[in-house]
């Protein structure tokens, strides 16, 4: 009832009679106190402006419904306003030398400037920028925000308590304060400085998180089940019950986890069986009989020489005396053909050498794959990188790139496949040739 009287009354000496009549009181309401037939109550707004320590000799503006008004701040931050020509509901702004810092006004009496009206207005106007909200102060912002303070007033309170600050037993807007050490009101701002900084918050991040109605407080842990199956869900918690402006109900609590079940039992290992027997090494097979030496061909017989030039007349003796000039030299006969090669001997059989030949025919392997395509190299061991040079045909669209490099130069028809170098008749005994096939490309150096 005050509220609304208020809202479309004038703040003057008539309206605070009406107020006094009405009653009231707590959180964003004056209460003139007075009864039938006492004085009215000063018809002044007034508060004080501090932070912790009073913001003084600063300028508080005042926009209401109707009218404005400005004050200046005194050495404790104590500001005061005639309310004649003012109609409510007002917004006042203080500019200190940290920022600027904005309040809501109901009735005449007391009305504080503080960071914690800062949060109220902010959650009232359901808008982080205050400081819009001033400039673009009317009656239908006005009134709406003050029919959502009463919400406001109890989610400031709840997102000051989640941030450490309890201020329970504070009236938010209206109570009588002085900044110094000692003071009820003055140590809750105090304290609001201290956990602001201690949770990396500010007061713009927490007046958003007011804007939206995010303040519910974080529902409690739940006990840690014992190891094991996991328990049924618990049921969900019932949704709070929505505020006037739509904040957010509590969330319920978290159903208990049940308990895990015992981990089985490892079975034994497994005796380890017999190592087998080494196997007898094989007897070295004999040397193969050296091949007898071809038979060489026979020369052909040489070309038939070809006929000397005739000799030239020799000249008749001259006079004694001049020299005569020599005669010219006879032409060279023609150079008789030549006569056909012979034909070539057949060549004889292949001979052995002592030491070679009987490679150890190491089973193809897979290496690194740093090997350089068609380099060949000798190993001992059974299993061997890349594949034996032993003559063997390989398809050419399975190794494209060795075929690249080796051509038909070792067999192979060039159209489907190629033939590896058979390099078994050179190999030292007991040792493999390998090859690789697979690997990386080789590069020409200009």
């Amino acid at each position: 009832m005050k509220q609304a009287r208020t809202r479309s009354i004038y703040l003057s000496v008539i309206a605070a009679a009406v107020l006094s009549a009405c009653g009231g009181g707590g959180d964003g309401a004056q209460s003139a106190g007075a009864s039938a037939g006492t004085a009215p109550p000063p018809a002044t707004i007034s508060g004080v402006a501090a932070t912790g320590a009073p913001i003084a000799n600063a300028v508080v503006d005042i926009r209401c419904a109707a009218g404005t008004a400005t004050a200046t701040t005194s050495a404790t931050g104590a500001w005061s306003v005639s309310a004649a020509g003012l109609a409510v509901p007002c917004a006042a702004r203080v500019t200190g030398p940290s920022g600027v810092l904005h309040t809501l006004i109901t009735g005449p009496g007391t009305t504080n400037i503080t960071p914690i009206t800062e949060l109220v207005v902010a959650s009232a106007a359901q808008n982080p920028d205050t400081e819009a909200f001033f400039n673009t102060f009317s009656t239908t912002s006005g009134n709406a925000a003050i029919n959502r303070l009463p919400t406001a007033l109890t989610l400031t309170r709840q997102r000051l308590a989640n941030l450490g600050v309890s201020v329970d037993t504070l009236n938010l807007m209206n109570q009588a304060f002085q900044p110094q050490a000692g003071d009820a009101y003055d140590d809750k701002l105090e304290a609001l400085i201290v956990r602001l900084k201690a949770t990396n918050a500010t007061l713009t991040t927490v007046a958003q998180d007011l804007a939206r109605g995010d303040v519910g407080a974080p529902g409690a842990q739940g006990a840690t089940g014992a190891t094991g199956a996991a328990g049924a869900t618990g049921a969900d918690g019932a949704p709070g019950v929505p505020g006037a402006t739509g904040a957010t109900g509590p969330q319920g609590s978290t159903g208990p986890v049940g308990a895990t079940g015992a981990v089985g039992a490892t079975g034994s290992t497994g005796v380890t069986g017999p190592t087998g027997a080494t196997g007898a090494t094989g007897a070295t097979g004999a040397t193969g009989t050296t091949g007898a030496t071809g038979v060489t061909g026979p020369q052909g017989s040489p070309g038939t020489q070809g006929a000397t030039g005739a000799t030239g007349a020799q000249g008749s003796t001259g006079a004694t005396g001049v020299t005569g000039v020599t005669g010219a030299t006879g032409a060279t006969g023609p150079t008789g053909a030549a006569g056909a090669t012979g034909a070539t001997g057949a060549t004889g059989a292949t001979g052995s050498v002592p030491g070679l030949g009987t490679p150890s025919h190491a089973a193809d392997g897979n290496g690194s794959g740093m090997c350089t395509i068609g380099t060949v190299w000798l190993t001992a061991a059974t299993v061997g990188e890349g594949m034996a040079a032993d003559g063997r045909l390989l398809p050419i669209n399975a190794y494209m790139a060795l075929f690249s490099l080796l051509g038909t130069n070792f067999g192979g028809d060039g159209v489907t496949n190629f033939a590896l170098p058979n390099l078994s008749s050179v190999t030292p005994n007991g040792l493999t040739y390998m090859i690789c096939v697979d690997g990386v490309f080789p590069s020409r150096v200009n």
